[in-house]
């Protein structure tokens, strides 16, 4: 595949100097550009987007209506489904576990309705009511033409990334879980149904990633693990997202700890460290900031941004000016060799070490 060639650099403030370190559109970048009479290939836009599930009372509200243009902007939109989606009585659970989501089908017509084009299932919930209930969710996703990632019907299935044109271009897609891993120990996947990011299948992690890489001009790795509530990363999901980038992961967005954590770099590969809640009850106070994580395509290089969003109970709308500022602050505070602009643009500053402290 034709890779984008992109046009970062990432030199140091001068010492001793008051200049502000350089900073540009963060981008992936290149050692090659060569002149051809093809004509270039439009940009197009991935939106993600966080945690979304339709229980507790959301399954019966619109939790997009009022953000329905913001997730039609992007050119392929995606969010984590966070939840088993089947009938009441079908499967049961597996393990005995603190919060359960089984969420009713007709809640996937929202996800129609909004403009949501794709889902990732590599988490925690998505298999909360056994194989039977990931299977219906896996028929109700595909009845709708919703694309999916992340799960399947069996492990070669679940570890399969998503190869989708979008324009001009071939985006690869890989959704995996970090978490739980405690029951993984013994190197037998019993789960098969997930695609796990847990040290003992390393080897199919490795080869997820690198299947998409071969395939697609752009590769998007999400993971979903890390510490809930936190707003640095955890250190293994540190060097989890560095072993994507040696890869050759173009960009990772992580999920799980429901909240918006910051931007970073590892080398010429974009992150985000966590995108935070999206549809998702009970988001509020600082757990209700969201947004959706936007990566732009272009002949010039990869570039990742942020729309910043209000959940309040799992129903998102679009922030005041105020919420906006306040969420970016929080972005820019926890980023690392990243800041975000006031239009949601992340820009490479190398010099700037937020406070997580150097994150890779």
């Amino acid at each position: 595949m034709t890779r984008p060639s992109p046009t970062i650099t990432s030199g140091d403030p001068q010492v001793g100097s008051t200049v502000q370190a350089t900073t540009e559109p963060a981008t992936t970048a290149s050692t090659t550009s060569t002149a051809s009479t093809i004509a270039p290939r439009a940009d197009v836009v991935i939106g993600i987007a966080g945690d979304s599930t339709f229980t507790n009372g959301l399954e019966t509200r619109d939790p997009f209506g009022q953000v329905t243009a913001e997730l039609q902007a992007p050119d392929l939109m995606v969010i984590n489904l966070e939840t088993a989606v089947a009938d009441p009585g079908v499967g049961r659970p597996p393990v005995d576990k603190a919060f359960l989501f089984l969420s009713p089908p007709e809640s996937l017509d929202l996800l129609t309705a909004a403009g949501i084009d794709a889902v990732t299932l590599g988490n925690n919930h998505a298999l909360d009511f056994g194989p039977a209930a990931l299977e219906q969710t896996l028929d109700e996703l595909d009845a709708r033409g919703i694309l999916r990632v992340g799960a399947g019907r069996t492990e070669a299935e679940a570890y399969e990334p998503l190869i989708v044109p979008v324009g001009d271009w071939t985006v690869g897609l890989v959704s995996l879980s970090r978490v739980p891993c405690d029951w993984s120990a013994s190197g037998e996947n019993t789960r098969e149904q997930i695609g796990w990011a847990c040290p003992p299948f390393a080897d199919r992690i490795d080869a997820a990633v690198l299947a998409a890489v071969d395939q697609a001009d752009v590769t998007i790795v999400m993971a979903h693990g890390g510490e809930e509530g936190v707003l640095c990363p955890s250190p293994f999901m540190v060097e989890l997202t560095q072993h994507f980038a040696d890869l050759g992961a173009d960009a990772v967005v992580n999920g799980h700890p429901h909240v918006l954590q910051g931007l970073g770099r590892h080398g010429d590969t974009l992150v985000a460290y966590s995108t935070g809640n999206f549809a998702f009850p009970p988001a509020g106070g600082i757990s209700g900031n969201s947004a959706i994580v936007t990566v732009e395509i272009s002949e010039s290089g990869v570039t990742m941004g942020l729309v910043p969003m209000r959940s309040e109970g799992g129903v998102l709308r679009p922030p005041t000016d105020t919420e906006r500022a306040a969420i970016l602050d929080q972005v820019n505070r926890y980023s690392n060799g990243v800041r975000v602009d006031d239009e949601g643009t992340a820009l490479a500053d190398p010099s700037f070490v937020g406070e997580c402290g150097p994150l890779g």
